[in-house]
């Protein structure tokens, strides 16, 4: 297992200084458990350690943060026509099956003027006052 680890360093190493950052990645991400020990890290060079340092940053960022779907997005371009359009029968027909969607933090800044108001007086978004 050493002798493979260190071929795989050896490999990232070169292909970091050919400036084949794509190659590296994929042997930095197939082997991150291994590479992110103390004693491999240190064999990699300066390009290899940025490098494993933003594979680590990214998938910590993946795993925390949940990505919206093309629905959620589908849904709150809807929200913000209805509330632009006035249309409160059908924002609250969407509203009820999407609360949770709105509560989301993330979904602040996706709401137009228009919607944030609406549904600030509607009571839907509940923490509005400290996000603005």
């Amino acid at each position: 297992m050493v002798g493979n680890i260190t071929t795989i360093i050896t490999k990232i190493n070169k292909a970091c200084d050919d400036l084949d950052f794509v190659s590296a990645r994929v042997l930095i991400e197939t082997n991150l458990l291994k590479l992110s020990e103390a004693k491999q890290y240190r064999l990699l060079n300066s390009n290899g350690r940025v490098l494993i340092k933003h594979v680590l940053a990214n998938s910590k960022e993946e795993t925390s943060e949940n990505k919206l779907t093309r629905n959620d997005l589908l849904t709150i371009k809807k929200i913000n026509e209805y509330c632009s359009n006035f249309d409160i029968s059908m924002l609250k027909r969407t509203l009820k099956s999407s609360f949770d969607l709105v509560q989301r933090d993330d979904i602040l800044p996706l709401l137009n003027n228009d919607a944030k108001i609406i549904l600030d007086n509607m009571g839907a978004l509940l923490d509005v006052h400290q996000h603005q």
